[in-house]
């Protein structure tokens, strides 16, 4: 409420020629004269567009909330202890992703020396390392849970004032490190290299997570729409950005990946 009190006393306050309108038009009515056609016609404008600006700043800063409401948190929780923190200890650290990756390269069939094992060798090295700067606190080298949402409320915020100030919707923005993760997420879903992610090889990875196999097929119908849309990469991309910054409890992208409700 205090940005948003903010925001319209930038609108409407500190506008030169809102002030100055204003005045004239006090001015007029309080000496009896007659405004003129010229100045009601300009102050309509002028209204209409500052009212305008306000209802398109009202609408960014109500699309992305820095806070995150309870349904992103256990979203997040969820992705967290399912998908980052491999080994369960409670915190995500750079071990966490060596086991991710001897995990890929095992199902994969990539030994090292190969050139896909070095690839997410250092793919993994890249996510870890933007992860870190963005997500620990302490330096201490892990990410706890509280740091984890954390930083995606800190997130959440730098979107809220870059959406403001550029006048676009900042609940599609994601962090750099992410935009890494998604693709080699959607690589290692697309079992057969062919640029799209079928129902068998979406049940086949996310077993590999403990995900039952009965909501991994329930969870691709819902987000395939009955396998009416294509889960090529642009789609699946879409799908994780809503799973990561939607607080719609409607968005399909909330079951991406294979978690059919969020109530427990």
């Amino acid at each position: 409420m205090i940005l948003a009190g903010k925001v319209r006393g930038i609108v409407l306050g500190h506008n030169p020629a809102y002030i100055i309108l204003r005045s004239m038009m006090s001015v007029s009515i309080s000496n009896g004269f007659a405004i003129s056609p010229c100045i009601t016609l300009t102050w309509l404008l002028l209204t209409f567009f500052v009212r305008s600006k306000w209802r398109k700043l009202r609408a960014i800063m109500g699309q992305s909330n820095s806070r995150l409401s309870e349904f992103q948190k256990r979203k997040l929780i969820h992705e967290f202890r399912t998908f980052f923190d491999l080994n369960k200890d409670g915190k995500i650290e750079v071990k966490d992703f060596q086991l991710a990756k001897k995990k890929i390269c095992e199902m994969s069939g990539w030994k090292p020396g190969t050139d896909k094992y070095r690839k997410i060798n250092e793919l993994f090295i890249q996510i870890w390392t933007k992860l870190d700067e963005d997500g620990d606190a302490n330096f201490d080298g892990r990410i706890t849970e509280e740091e984890w949402l954390n930083m995606w409320e800190n997130f959440n915020k730098r979107s809220l004032m870059q959406a403001t100030k550029e006048n676009t919707d900042g609940t599609k923005n994601i962090p750099d490190w992410l935009e890494k993760y998604i693709e080699y997420k959607f690589d290692l879903l697309d079992r057969t290299g062919d640029g799209e992610i079928d129902i068998e090889e979406y049940e086949y990875v996310m077993s590999e997570f403990g995900v039952p196999s009965k909501d991994a097929r329930n969870a691709f119908l819902m987000f395939s729409e009955n396998h009416e849309k294509k889960v090529d990469y642009d789609y699946f991309r879409e799908l994780c950005v809503q799973l990561y910054r939607s607080d719609d409890p409607c968005a399909l992208g909330n079951f991406i990946n294979g978690r059919l409700n969020y109530t427990d």
